[in-house]
C-alpha cells in the first residue's frame, strides 16, 4: 500500500522543523510522491532556507492563488485538473485524488492540516480531518486504505480496522477516539489505560476522549469490529 505526503496550505509547527525534513527525506529514500496544495510547498521553502541539500516536492496541485513565484519549484506542476472546475474541489482534494489516482496510493500522510494558534480556523482543520475520509469515500468499498495527518507533537489516524500506536516519548501519551458516523464499535484494545473493548462510539457522545498508555507500554493498539464505521484516533504526546 504505497504511501503519499501531501502538504496542506495550513500551520506548521517550526520550533520542529528537523521533524518535517526527517518525514519528507524519509519519503524521498522510500520513493514516496511529495505532493503541495498550493501554498503547502512554503514548508519547502522554509526548510530549503536551513538545509544543505534542498528538498523538491514532486508535485504542486492547485489554484496557485497562495503561491509565491521565485521559491521552490515542484518537479511538475498541475494547475488544470481534468473533470474539475474551480472550487468543485479544494486544492488538498485535488492532492489527495491525485495520489489516489495518479500514484495509486493507499496510504494518505498529511501535514499542515492544523489551525494557526493565533487565528480561528476551526473550518480550515475540520475540513482537513474530513480530506482524510475523503480518500476513503473516493475508492471501492473493498479497496485497502489509511489515511493519517501528523504533526510534530500528535498524530491523527483515520481508522478502518485496526492502527498501532508507537510511544513517541517519555512523557503522558493520550488517545482519543471520535467518530463521525455511527456504527462505530471497538472489538478490543491494548495496552490503554481505560480498556474499550466492545464500546460503542457515538458521534453524539464524548466517551472515549483523553484515555492513556498504561505506564511503561511502549505501544498501543485499538481494533474495531467488522464492519464497523471508521473512527479517528488522535494520539498525542
Amino acid at each position: 500500500m504505497g504511501s503519499a505526503l501531501i502538504f496542506l496550505n495550513g500551520y506548521y509547527d517550526t520550533r520542529h522543523l528537523g521533524f518535517y525534513r526527517q518525514e519528507i527525506e524519509n519519503a524521498v529514500a522510500n520513493r514516496f510522491p511529495t505532493i503541495c496544495a498550493d501554498g503547502g510547498i512554503r514548508i519547502f521553502d522554509t526548510l530549503n532556507q536551513y538545509g544543505e541539500a534542498p528538498l523538491i516536492p514532486d508535485v504542486l496541485i492547485g489554484d496557485m492563488d497562495s503561491v509565491v513565484q521565485g521559491e521552490t519549484q515542484a518537479k511538475q506542476s498541475v494547475q488544470e485538473w481534468v473533470g474539475q472546475t474551480d472550487k468543485d474541489y479544494t486544492d488538498g482534494q485535488l492532492a489527495v485524488d491525485y495520489a489516489l489516482r495518479e500514484y495509486g496510493c493507499r496510504h494518505i500522510v498529511i501535514y499542515g492540516g492544523l489551525p494557526h494558534p493565533e487565528v480561528y480556523e476551526t473550518d480550515h482543520f475540520l475540513g482537513n480531518l474530513k480530506l482524510m475520509r475523503f480518500g476513503h469515500y473516493r475508492l471501492s468499498a473493498d479497496e485497502s486504505y489509511h489515511a493519517e495527518m501528523r504533526d510534530p507533537m500528535q498524530t491523527i489516524h483515520y481508522v478502518l480496522s485496526t492502527v498501532r500506536l508507537t510511544r513517541k516519548s517519555d512523557r503522558l501519551q493520550r488517545v482519543s477516539l471520535i467518530a463521525d458516523t455511527e456504527n462505530v464499535v471497538v472489538e478490543k484494545s491494548e495496552n490503554l489505560r481505560w480498556d474499550l473493548a466492545s464500546l460503542q462510539i457515538h458521534p453524539a457522545l464524548t466517551n472515549a476522549l483523553r484515555n492513556e498508555f498504561v505506564d511503561g507500554a511502549e505501544w498501543a493498539t485499538v481494533r474495531l469490529v467488522d464492519r464497523s464505521s471508521p473512527v479517528y484516533v488522535i494520539h498525542n504526546w
